[in-house]
């Protein structure tokens, strides 16, 4: 069974965000029982179907992954979504971003072809305008992106 929770511990609303839980008692030798797994969902609606089971509209990722605003907040970065950057350029294959500061967010890619000057030039204010927030973005072109320690890709990775 899957639950989103607040950080109190309370069942999320739909369209709120929250971490996730699971509880399983099929493994007897350990059942696990509102385990926490680490990632942050978005409740959605109930399914249509009738079935009654959760409905997770959107994962956000871990919370270390979060966007660090200068006001000193921080949220989960809507980055876009791929057909966004597909109307500017059919040439990337894989992107990551890193924000390496308060203001400057690395978007890397790996790409078919040399973007033209204009593409990244308009890739830089659909990131400016999915983020918020007018930061430093700067773009770098890779063979091919690491996954993390854990062995799964992050689209999103903060090292503020």
């Amino acid at each position: 069974y899957l639950e989103v929770v607040d950080d109190d511990g309370a069942p999320c609303a739909v369209g709120q965000t929250g971490r996730v839980l699971i509880t399983t008692l099929h493994n007897f030798a350990t059942p696990l029982i509102r385990y926490e797994v680490g990632d942050y969902a978005e409740l959605g609606p109930p399914c249509d179907c009738g079935r009654g089971l959760p409905v997770i509209t959107r994962i956000h990722g871990r919370y270390r992954n979060r966007l660090a605003l200068p006001n000193g907040s921080s949220e989960f970065p809507y980055l876009g979504e791929y057909a966004d950057y597909r109307e500017i350029t059919t040439a990337i294959r894989q992107f990551q971003f890193i924000q390496h500061s308060i203001e400057e967010v690395e978007m890397k890619l790996v790409v078919v072809e040399d973007l033209t000057p204009e593409q990244e030039t308009k890739i830089k204010e659909l990131i400016v305008r999915c983020l918020g927030h007018p930061f430093r973005i700067t773009l770098s072109y890779h063979d091919d992106i690491a996954k993390g320690a854990g062995g799964k890709f992050e689209e999103f990775v903060s090292k503020v």
